[in-house]
Parts: C-alpha cells; structure tokens; sequence
C-alpha cells in the first residue's frame, strides 16, 4: 500500500467519507432530553442510520461506503476496476452529491429533535461533494494533458 498515490483531492474525499461513516453509525443525529426536576432526567438518542426515516440515512451510509472503497481501490490497489459509461472521477463526484441530497432529505424530513451529528453530517457532506469535485477536475485536467492516443 504506497499512500504516495494519494493526491489532495482523494485525502479529501476519503477522509470526509470515512469522518461520514462514523458520523452516521455513532453519533446523535436526534436527540432528546427530559428532564423530571427532583425526580431525574432522561435522555434518549438516534444515529444517522436509525429512525426517524432511516431508509435516508441508509442509503446515504450503503453510498458513502461505496465511495469509500472506490477511492482505496483505485489508489491503493493494482486493481483496475471496470469501465463505465462516465469516467470513475464523474462517478465519485455525483455519487457525493447524492449523498448530500439524501442526506438533507433525512434531515428535512424530520427537524424536531436534532443532535450535533446531523448537523456535522450535513458538514461532512459537503466536504465530500468537494472532494468529489475536485476529484473529477484533477482527473479531468491530466486526461486532456495526455497525448491523443492513435487507433
């Protein structure tokens, strides 16, 4: 494993796609405190991935992961991964958009309640829609620095 193949964008994008996936498995996305005055307080918490509209929250998890192992695979490994219509950069950088997007569609769809991690999720997010952009403008600019290829 040679971490000199890991340029700026994929530490960006890894490391918001990994900082995404303890977010939505461990922190509190909903909370909610009671307190009982003399009697006591209670407290209750949710994760990312758990209710309220955790089908959101799953998906946004499956998606991450899957950026996740694109990014280890392709600069960590020898492994080549197969062709697809789009370019692999275009792949991640719309895979973290839709990230984002179910992201935020958890998070609209319930407001009440809200922890510290849906917040920092929504943050983490972000990062890795950048990462994803600047991914694909890394990747795009030595594709058209290469010499054409003959046929």
């Amino acid at each position: 494993m040679d971490l000199s193949k890991m340029r700026t964008p994929d530490w960006i994008l890894g490391g918001c796609a990994l900082a995404l996936v303890i977010d939505l498995l461990f922190f509190p996305w909903h909370k909610i405190d009671i307190n009982f005055g003399p009697l006591g307080s209670a407290s209750q918490s949710r994760s990312g991935i758990q209710s309220p509209n955790s089908f959101w929250g799953v998906l946004a998890l499956l998606l991450v992961l899957a950026i996740l192992a694109v990014v280890i695979i392709r600069r960590l490994t020898t492994v080549k991964l197969p062709d697809l219509p789009i370019s692999w950069a275009d792949a991640l950088f719309y895979g973290s958009i839709a990230t984002l997007v179910l992201l935020l569609i958890k998070l609209v769809a319930e407001t009440d309640f809200l922890g510290f991690g849906a917040y920092l999720g929504i943050l983490l997010a972000g990062g890795l829609v950048y990462g994803g952009f600047a991914t694909k403008q890394v990747d795009g600019s030595s594709a058209s620095s290469a010499p054409p290829t003959a046929f």
